[in-house]
């Protein structure tokens, strides 16, 4: 019995201990991703960051951050991805919301607009009557999330600095969503 209480007490130290350094190096890893954010580097951010999630994937500050990152660097799908998931791990948290509406956002215009390899914005056109709906849709449902998310951000922190510039966006996104779901009869 003596050497079972021992064993099990090895065990429950090696998981602690584990878990301690598991923090400790994410949180390390989260603050080298943050200052390259700052440098500008966003390929290095990206591969801390995606480190800390193996590590720990419940680390809300990591998937932010490399949402952020992927955002930087124009990759709104993972963006997306990121932020959605950063979401779950974390209720009311302003920037959550904002960063989640930025994806949106980024997402829905890219269904119209893609770049050339030389940086030049090109207007993407869809000449299949089913495909020009189906992107008409994804187009409105995008734009309807961004909205939801930057609203959830300014109530959260209706006296921001940027507040004014997210409800004008707001603004902005019905109208187009208005004239996407005249131009296709979409409800």
């Amino acid at each position: 019995m003596r050497k079972l209480l021992s064993f099990v007490a090895i065990l429950f130290l090696a998981v602690v201990s584990g878990a301690c350094v598991n923090t400790f190096a994410v949180h390390e890893l989260n603050q080298i991703a943050a200052q390259y954010i700052e440098d500008g580097n966003y390929p290095a951010a990206i591969s801390r960051l995606e480190s800390s999630i193996d590590l720990d994937g419940a680390v809300y500050e990591s998937r932010y951050n490399l949402a952020v990152a992927y955002l930087r660097v124009g990759d709104c799908q993972k963006a997306f991805t990121q932020i959605k998931e950063a979401e779950k791990l974390i209720k009311d948290e302003p920037a959550v919301f904002y960063t989640l509406g930025v994806a949106s956002n980024c997402l829905a215009d890219n269904i119209y607009h893609k770049k050339t390899p030389d940086g030049l914005e090109e207007e993407i056109v869809y000449n299949n009557p089913e495909e020009a709906y189906k992107m008409a849709k994804n187009y409105v449902d995008y734009l309807t999330q961004a909205n939801d998310a930057f609203d959830k951000y300014a109530s959260l922190v209706p006296t921001a600095e940027d507040v004014n510039e997210v409800i004008s966006v707001v603004d902005q996104n019905k109208q187009k969503i208005a004239e996407k779901k005249a131009q296709f009869n979409l409800e």
